[in-house]
């Protein structure tokens, strides 16, 4: 029986091969890595500071420390934690350690000066979202939409029936249907490719005495410089914790392109069950009935994609609140930001592989349209009142009892008032889609300019 067999979570078992790349970012170990980074790089700030004489020698060192850091180290760090039953000061004893190992027991003194946990933990948690947005979401979604925008314009001119309320209304485009969502998901990669993510070195109450006492009056323009340095936008007023509110809308925006893609799973699937939608038989449908061949990547999109965005919503919403100067209960929150995040990208990629596997029934789309005339009604009463005639209530009181029927029944009702129906009646439904096929042109442009490597831009 293998380790993925005896996983609680699916994402360490089930799903593990498809967020397998997430453990550099979300698991204990990409944890403590993070953290030790913050902890190697602010002993380079303060050599650099307080004894510059020996910050060649401590850069190079720490950068070794960096590079050898292995999940047997993280073992030992684990190890300590037994002892301390605190994982940051666990690490610190480690860093000390393995200082103490070249000969900077001096300078192993220095480590954590003036820092507060939270200090260490609140950047190491924005880093590891700075990178993960820009190294894995970032891009998932770039390949998908564009995926997603080239099949719209493969379909800018099929003709499909446009449902409201679940009922004929009138003509559109599948491309057109399809183009709605690559330019909502357009919308929020845009928000979240320049984010930036906050970061605080305030000391254990946000007074920053302790560090006052290391870096002097220059305190707080030292560690704005610094935390710029990491790439993250300096947070000022604090309590001990890092108030919450930048990572929070960081996470709603998560959950707003969560519900942008349930929306799509949504929409595929009803196509699907309308048969508009094929889907290519890979593996068993069902255990009984021979003839399945079952949407199974939107549904479980559909599934992961829901309960990402609660669990983002609850998170973003939750930690907004820290009692005083601070309470524990965020820690054990923030562990779960990779929970959250599993489970988007596993909706995101099951999407993608569902829209890879799929075509379209371009004769059932026709056929549906000519069953359905009376979704002409709009462009017929338009172009009757713009001749003066309002035929609206006749229009309405006709019953679709059958397609020549009704388009027999609105001839008379147009030749009552003297004008001649072929003058008004939409010869093709083609006629009656509007902007559709331009709009879709209009959106794939944008997305390809946008997002095309190695291309040139499309005019």
């Amino acid at each position: 029986m293998t380790d993925e067999l005896l996983a609680i979570s699916p994402i360490d078992g089930r799903y593990s091969d498809i967020v397998d790349e997430l453990r550099r970012y979300f698991s204990e170990y990409a944890l403590m890595m993070y953290r030790l980074r913050i902890e190697l790089e602010y002993l380079k700030l303060l050599t650099n500071v307080l004894r510059p004489i020996q910050e060649d020698k401590i850069s190079i060192i720490t950068d070794k420390i960096f590079k050898e850091f292995s999940i047997d180290e993280a073992r030992r760090i684990k190890q300590i934690e037994k002892e301390t039953r605190h994982d940051v000061e666990a690490l610190v004893r480690y860093v000390k350690e393995r200082l103490s190992e070249y000969g900077l027991s001096d300078q192993a003194n220095l480590v954590h000066l003036g820092l507060t946990s939270e200090d260490v933990s609140n950047l190491a948690y924005s880093l590891i979202l700075k990178d993960f947005n820009a190294e894995v979401l970032l891009p998932l979604i770039k390949e998908f939409v564009t995926e997603l925008a080239k099949v719209a314009m493969n379909e800018k001119n099929t003709i499909m029936l446009g449902r409201t309320h679940g009922l004929p209304a009138l003509p559109t485009t599948l491309g057109k249907e399809l183009i709605v969502h690559v330019y909502r998901i357009m919308k929020q990669y845009e928000f979240l490719e320049t984010y930036l993510f906050p970061g605080k070195i305030s000391g254990a109450v946000g007074t920053y005495a302790a560090l006052m006492e290391v870096f002097g009056k220059d305190t707080i323009n030292i560690l704005e410089k610094f935390i710029r340095k990491l790439g993250l936008e300096p947070w000022i007023a604090t309590k001990q914790v890092l108030p919450h509110d930048v990572i929070s809308r960081y996470l709603h925006s998560l959950s707003l392109l969560a519900g942008c893609l349930i929306d799509l799973c949504r929409d595929l699937w009803l196509l699907t069950m309308m048969g508009y939608v094929l889907i290519k038989r890979v593996g068993v449908g069902s255990s009984t009935m021979p003839q399945k061949v079952n949407p199974i990547e939107i549904e479980n999109a559909e599934g992961n994609l829901e309960y990402s965005s609660n669990l983002l919503n609850f998170l973003s919403n939750r930690l907004l609140v820290s009692r005083l100067q601070r309470d524990l209960s965020d820690s054990t929150l923030k562990r779960n930001y990779g929970v959250a995040m599993a489970h988007l990208i596993i909706g995101i990629k099951n999407l993608r592989s569902f829209l890879m596997r799929i075509e379209f029934n371009r004769e059932l789309m026709k056929r549906d349209l000519e069953e359905h005339p009376e979704i002409l009604s709009e462009a017929i009463q338009i172009r009757m009142r713009l001749l003066g005639k309002n035929l609206v209530n006749e229009l309405r009181r006709l019953e679709p009892l059958s397609p020549d029927k009704y388009l027999e029944d609105v001839k008379g009702i147009i030749e009552s008032t003297g004008i001649n129906p072929d003058e008004i009646i939409p010869k093709t439904y083609h006629e009656y889609i509007g902007a559709a096929s331009l709009i879709v042109e209009s959106i794939y442009r944008l997305c390809m300019n946008k997002f095309s490597r190695n291309e040139k831009a499309i005019s």
